[in-house]
Parts: structure tokens; sequence; C-alpha cells
């Protein structure tokens, strides 16, 4: 199994990987709180006016941004989620051929079994 994990990463790109990791960190409760921090700060200074306002409500700018930023990070999770597909399938695929062997091995300990017991009947009624 590490085999194929390590021949799927060894043959992603650095965006595959760059996109495993962007989506790992989204995946974050520290993404979450920084959001929420960042929309409130940006609302609370447009809207209380300390400085000069660049956004007024209802905020375009502000809704540009996140709507890009949607975008791009649904893309490289998407991304991320094909390539742990192809680990997924790289793992069935090996524990196909796992199975397959020890079904052999057990047909193969069955026969031997089988001879074994038709020699002691045969030694048993000599």
């Amino acid at each position: 199994m590490e085999k194929n994990q390590n021949e799927v990463h060894h043959h992603s790109t650095w965006e595959d990987r760059l996109a495993d990791r962007v989506a790992a960190f989204c995946g974050n409760m520290k993404f979450v709180y920084f959001h929420l921090g960042w929309f409130f700060i940006w609302v609370i200074l447009n809207v209380v006016g300390f400085i000069e306002v660049w956004d007024p409500f209802p905020f375009a700018l502000l809704t540009m941004i996140v709507s890009l930023e949607a975008i791009v990070l649904s893309t490289f999770i998407l991304i991320s989620q094909n390539r742990q597909s192809q680990i997924s399938d790289a793992r069935s695929q090996r524990d196909y051929a796992i199975d397959k062997k020890a079904e052999l091995e057990i047909e193969e300990i069955k026969i031997t079994l089988k001879r074994i017991l038709e020699n002691q009947e045969d030694m048993m009624k000599k």
C-alpha cells in the first residue's frame, strides 16, 4: 500500500500538492475564525467610519472578493479530491491483488489438506 501511495505522490505535480495543502488548511476551524474576524473588521471599518470608507454598504467589493475566493478554493478542493480518489483507487487495486493472491493460496491449502486427509484415510484402511 505504501508503494502505491508513494507512486501517486511521486507522479503528482507541485500544483497538486499545493491544492492538497490549501484544501487541508481550508478544512480547519482556524480558517473559519480568520474569515469571521476578517468580515467583522471589514464591516466595522466600513460602517463606523474610523477611516475613509472604501466599500460602503452593501459591501460590493467584499462580495466580489469572497466570490472569487470561493471559486479558487472550490477548484483547489476538487483537485485535492481527485488526488485522494487516485490514492483510493491505487489502494483498492492493491487490496484486490492481495485478496486474489490469498484466495489462490487458500485453494492450494485446501487441496493439500484434502490430499493429507485422503492419505490418512488410506493409511487407516491398511
